[in-house]
């Protein structure tokens, strides 16, 4: 058969069949929209993603860096500075910690010294603003409004002088005159007076310890997997006390890549099955159209252009609505889905949604191999049916055979038979459901990733948690029980508030015995003291009362969080009952392999005759059970139930509140209400430690970047010298570290990383 020239017969015919084809080609149509609307969105969202993941970083680490080691030796540092792949390296150091203040005796502020590359590069991008310079003399700090108000001293500002009390490294208490040379506002550890050089030298401290060292690393790369981050922590040789812990940037944007373009390949296969799907259907019911076609002297490259050009004005004009689609969604919806995860638009924080020639590029041609895949198939099919074959062509009917008559309900089996008439039209079908159901699993999936109560996890979800600050206090005298049943029913009574998790404390020894008090004290000398243990073995021996630590109670209803905590199976009614217990790790190497069948006896801080023996049933991580403070022998966690007929007196040291309604601001203002109107409240009004702020209404002190609300109150008479950090000159005869250098206080747990055992910054 002879071929004619007939280009512009056939592109009139491919119009013509469109207009009169209307139902079977607006699906098309659409799902090509959708295709390509899906993809652009994809690729736009995955690009805005990864610049919203940046800022959060920055945001949450308070500056620009990958990674963060605490402790650094010239050794280290060297190599570091050496090393091709890192960019830029800058040091944090803890110098000291301001104890009081004229206005204020229970202030917990570190004093920071930050070298002119952390201060200058690393982290100014997370900086709104500063007035003045950074601290050049030894009396010179460089604070923010939120730290000036936390130790009493609001009003301050560049010039200004105050006095305070603070701990050096030695664990002496030192008086200085103070003169406020600049302020800053942004994002990161605010609550922190930043000191000069000079002050840092005299300080005690070297950056070489665990308790002063901050050494941030910004690689020269986007991506390390996690191979390559064991490697180059293994290249620097840590010691026992030191940790490298990377961003969340470097750990899991490959994975989130990754994830990306499987989200993408999942839109290609759902656009590939709906246009395969309906092609199929339309080749199958037009077989002898196409067969006409032939007798009347077309052939099968006709044909085959005659349907591709369909497909290329349905093509054309779906990609072009689905890119405007896309567009409209991408600059007015994803500003919003931003706004949702928490990321806010600032000096320092814009993340713009710009129109990407390289996404609308790869848009196109993904959307364009879709559709020629998905026609290719229906193409063959209608080029390969003869005239003859045409004139006799029946759809399939499935099976040929005889049939019984079936049994049952007729719908049902009607459905059925319709469904297995065609099985691989129904394959089809279900398998493209199946696909557009995985593309929105995926996107749930990745909002849900970057929920506030994802990115920073509370204890057991509360909204609210208020800690007794009296018992920070070294002198035991000075403790005081604040929250009362009386204050914690009074909570249980507002009327938004669903649960109150109280936790209970009390002072202990645990007495020396060569099975399990030998083990963890040889652990913890070798993970955070700067001493053997040997040196003070002989002491704790016959003077455990110098080496004291805490029992903690949970609520039974507290429990299941507990052992999610822990990690293992817990007996519940053994640990109700009083015959085991869960300890705090404090970051020791220990598993409950080492402490397998161990006991641990712990008896009454000041009455050693009163005892109590423990089975070891699990060690969890979460900081939130280490008690006001960390004492060198391990924290016991225990019932409630047990502390209260163990010790005499136990008192609550700080309790979750959790709302009925997740972020329900008329709550929380009647729960802060209630704080305020409370007799133990600071004369001046509540003192109260934002972490995490509602972030249409405050700029956090810690991060703004999502929508949890948690507070600290420090309802208790703020007078006297406050909590001394562990030093090596051995402030703490009794009861907290000495020489650790781990913080004494266990909420103050949680500065650039979230772990726990490390020294932290606030």
């Amino acid at each position: 058969m002879l071929a004619n020239n007939n280009r512009r017969v056939i592109d009139r015919m491919a119009k013509s069949t469109l207009r009169n084809n209307k139902g079977r080609n607006l699906i098309i149509f659409l799902s090509i929209v959708l295709a390509s609307f899906m993809l652009f969105s994809i690729f736009t969202a995955g690009i805005t993603y990864f610049k919203m993941q940046r800022l959060q970083n920055i945001r949450l680490n308070g500056g620009e860096y990958d990674a963060i080691m605490y402790g650094v030796t010239e050794e280290q540092r060297e190599k570091c500075e050496n090393n091709p792949d890192i960019k830029r390296t800058g040091i944090l150091a803890m110098s000291g910690y301001i104890e009081s203040t004229e206005k204020d005796g229970t202030v917990e502020a570190s004093c920071i010294w930050a070298d002119p590359v952390c201060w200058d590069e690393i982290m100014a991008p997370a900086r709104d603003w500063v007035i003045g310079v950074y601290p050049k003399a030894d009396n010179e700090v460089m604070v923010t409004k939120e730290a000036l108000e936390q130790a009493g001293l609001a009003g301050l500002t560049v010039g200004d002088s105050f006095s305070a009390g603070y701990r050096d490294g030695n664990g002496n208490l030192l008086t200085k005159e103070f003169i406020i040379s600049g302020m800053w506002d942004g994002y990161g550890t605010k609550n922190a007076f930043y000191v000069s050089e000079a002050f840092y030298r005299e300080s005690g401290y070297d950056v070489s310890e665990v308790r002063c060292g901050r050494f941030h690393l910004d690689f020269d790369r986007l991506v390390m997997t996690s191979g390559e981050q064991e490697a180059f922590i293994e290249s620097l040789d840590l010691g026992k006390q030191q940790a490298v812990y990377f961003t969340g940037d470097m750990g899991y944007s490959l994975p989130i890549f990754f994830g990306l373009c499987a989200l993408a390949a999942v839109t290609c296969l759902c656009a590939y099955l709906l246009i395969y799907n309906i092609l199929y259907l339309a080749v199958s019911g037009n077989v002898r159209y196409y067969g006409l076609l032939q007798t009347v002297g077309m052939t099968g490259r006709q044909i085959r252009r005659l349907i591709r050009r369909q497909m290329m004005f349905l093509g054309c004009a779906g990609v072009l609505g689905g890119l405007l689609a896309g567009g409209a969604v991408s600059f007015l919806l994803l500003p919003s889905v931003i706004r949702f995860l928490g990321i806010r638009a600032g000096e320092e924080g814009d993340v713009p949604v710009t129109l990407n020639p390289a996404v609308v590029l790869l848009t196109v041609a993904l959307t364009a191999f879709t559709i020629y895949m998905g026609s290719r198939k229906p193409v063959k099919m209608a080029v390969s049916v003869s005239p003859l074959e045409a004139a006799g062509y029946r759809p399939a009917q499935g099976k040929d055979g005889r049939r019984r008559t079936g049994r049952g309900r007729l719908i049902p089996r009607m459905a059925l038979d319709q469904v297995l008439k065609d099985k691989k039209k129904s394959a089809v079908i279900i398998v493209s459901l199946a696909a557009g159901l995985s593309v929105f699993l995926c996107l749930s999936t990745l909002l849900e990733s970057q929920a506030a109560r994802t990115i920073v996890t509370n204890h057991m979800n509360n909204d609210i948690t208020v800690t007794n600050d009296t018992l920070k206090k070294e002198d035991p005298e000075e403790h005081r029980d604040l929250l009362t049943e009386d204050f914690l029913r009074s909570l249980e009574d507002v009327s938004g508030v669903s649960q109150v998790y109280p936790l209970i404390y009390g002072q202990i020894t645990v007495p020396w015995e060569p099975d399990f008090a030998d083990l963890w004290m040889e652990e913890f000398y070798a993970k955070w003291m700067n001493i053997p243990y040997s040196d003070e073995a002989e002491e704790y021996k016959e003077y455990p009362e110098n080496f004291g630590s805490v029992i903690l109670g949970v609520s039974e209803a507290e429990f299941p969080y507990l052992q999610e905590t822990v990690g293992a199976e817990l007996d519940r009614e053994e640990f109700l009952s009083g015959r085991s217990c869960v300890l705090y790790r404090n970051g020791l190497d220990l598993t409950m392999d080492d402490l397998a069948g161990k006991e641990v006896t712990c008896a009454e801080y000041g009455n050693g005759e009163n005892t109590r023996t423990f089975q070891i049933a699990g060690l969890t991580d979460e900081g939130y059970y280490s008690g006001p403070m960390l004492g060198y022998p391990p924290t016991v966690i225990v019932s409630d139930a047990v502390v209260r007929e163990f010790i005499p007196a136990p008192v609550v040291s700080k309790a979750g509140i959790r709302y009925a309604e997740k972020y329900d601001e008329q709550t929380e203002q009647e729960v802060l209400d209630l704080f305020r109107s409370s007799p133990d409240a600071h004369p001046g009004g509540t003192v109260l430690r934002r972490r995490v702020a509602y972030p249409d209404r405050h700029r956090g002190a810690r991060c703004d970047v999502c929508s949890v609300p948690v507070y600290e109150l420090y309802a208790g008479a703020l007078c006297g010298a406050g909590v001394a950090p562990g030093g090596d000159g051995g402030v703490y005869h009794s009861s907290m570290c000495r020489d650790s250098p781990c913080r004494g206080s266990a909420d103050d747990q949680e500065g650039e990383r979230g772990g726990e055992g490390e020294a932290y910054l606030n």
